[in-house]
This record gives structure tokens, sequence and C-alpha cells, in this order.
């Protein structure tokens, strides 16, 4: 998610914690099964926020193979080079998904998570996408639709306001829905598709949705006439919710296989 957001040191903990739960582990781990990665090979990271998959397929393509991890957040590229600074064949750049700094048919593996949901032409970046995986290689886009996040909470009414408002966090709310189409047009080849739900029935530290509410209140402030104390007031009612044992979220994210 990092491309299109920026905010102060509490809210980048929030979005790096929300990266450690088990629900985005497990979300990395289905990622680096569909790459299906081997030693020596080369792979671009489109979007590679804190580092936390480069550092996971490091170590499947080893020191004779390379990891390139692009992003437009500088304090994501700080945070992933620190976390990847003893494996040299790991590096990290700042680069644009519309304009990727590379040769044509350039690496073996490509990836991209949460990502084209902030670019404003989608099938411009898969062309790009296209142009730099070689022929024969494999690809993962990982995108989220965020028009449906369901969220139980007390004051409905600030809820749907505040996601309304969170919609604005990105250029477009349904990737998942026209990726399809954008691949096809781009001359790959859809090999698979399968659905990262998130459920979380409790809110705490352990959970994604825990931390996506931080991002998402002070994100919000501001836009759709939230206010701070409307952000509070949502916050709160997850709190009341949670204790009597009646929270749940849930969130659709979208894996798609791709093969040049």
């Amino acid at each position: 998610m990092s491309e299109g957001l920026a905010f102060g040191n509490e809210v980048n903990r929030a979005l790096e914690m929300a990266y450690k739960t088990s629900d985005i582990v497990a979300a990395r781990q289905a990622v680096v099964d569909a790459l299906c990665i081997k030693a020596g090979q080369s792979v671009l990271d489109i979007g590679s926020g804190p580092g936390l998959l480069a550092l996971d397929m490091a170590q499947l393509v080893g020191s004779e193979g390379s990891i390139v991890g692009i992003d437009l957040a500088e304090n994501m590229l700080k945070s992933s080079t620190e976390l990847c600074k003893n494996l040299p064949w790991v590096k990290f750049e700042s680069a644009d998904a519309m304009s990727l700094p590379y040769d044509d048919n350039s690496f073996d593996r490509l990836v991209s998570t949460q990502v084209y949901e902030y670019v404003s032409d989608l099938e411009g970046a898969l062309a790009e996408f296209a142009r730099v995986l070689k022929p024969g290689g494999y690809g993962v886009i990982v995108d989220t639709d965020w028009a449906f996040p369901y969220w139980n909470t007390v004051d409905t009414e600030i809820r749907d306001r505040v996601i309304e408002a969170w919609k604005e966090h990105c250029a477009q709310e349904s990737v998942p829905l026209r990726l399809p189409a954008a691949i096809n047009a781009a001359n790959l080849q859809l090999t698979k598709i399968q659905a990262l739900p998130i459920l979380n029935t409790v809110y705490d530290e352990r959970s994604f949705s825990y931390w996506l509410s931080k991002i998402i209140s002070a994100f919000s402030i501001g836009r759709n006439d939230i206010t701070q104390a409307d952000a509070d007031t949502w916050i709160k009612d997850l709190q009341v919710v949670a204790k009597k044992g009646e929270y749940l979220f849930c969130i659709n994210r979208y894996l798609f296989e791709i093969r040049k």
C-alpha cells in the first residue's frame, strides 16, 4: 500500500506492523509459492514496501541470483535496505511502476503487491510489467478490492463515511475486476486467480484490521467531512464491539498468476 500513502512516524509504524501480521505473512507465502522461484533467478519486486517479501525471495534465489525492489516511498526504501543490508544480491531503488528503468526481458520473475490500485493507467502499467519480464517468465499480482470492506461497528453512519473517505487513498478501488482484461491486453497469459480473504474476529495487535484501522483513521481526517472526533469515535466503536465479542472484519485480496 505504500505508494499511495504518506504519513508521519506513527502511521508508518502501523503500516509496517500490518505487514507482519499472520494474515499478510500467509499472503506473502502464497505469492512466493506461486512464483516458483529457483536458485540463480532474477526477480523484480514492484512496490517492495518494507522489504519483507524481498527478504523471503532472497533466500530462494541465493547469492547467484538477484532481487531488485522498487518503491516510491523513501521511508520504505530505507526500511527495506536496512532489513536486507547483509544480502548483497538484494537492492532497492526509487522507481515508478509506470516507467520501469530496466531493459526489455530483464527478469525471470515479477511481483507486484498492492500497487496497481494507485496507478492512473492500469493498462500502461501492465504493458511495463510485460516488457521487462522474460519470455517464459512468471509473474504475480496481488491487489485488494477496496469497494467492499466489511466492518462491524456501533455507529454505522460514521463507519460508512470513514470508509468512503478511505477510498480516496487510491486511484481505483476495484482493480481486481479489471486485471484479467489488462493482463490479456498486455499479451500475458493469466493462468490462475485465487482469493486471499482476510477475516478477523479479534481487534488487537495480532490482526491486520487493527493496524489498518489506525491507518484509515489518520487518512480519513479532513476528508468526506471526517473530523478528529469522528475518527476517534470510529476507533472506540471498534473497541466496544471487540469487548462484546462481536468484532468482525473481512476484505478480499486477489492473487493473479501470470506467464509470458
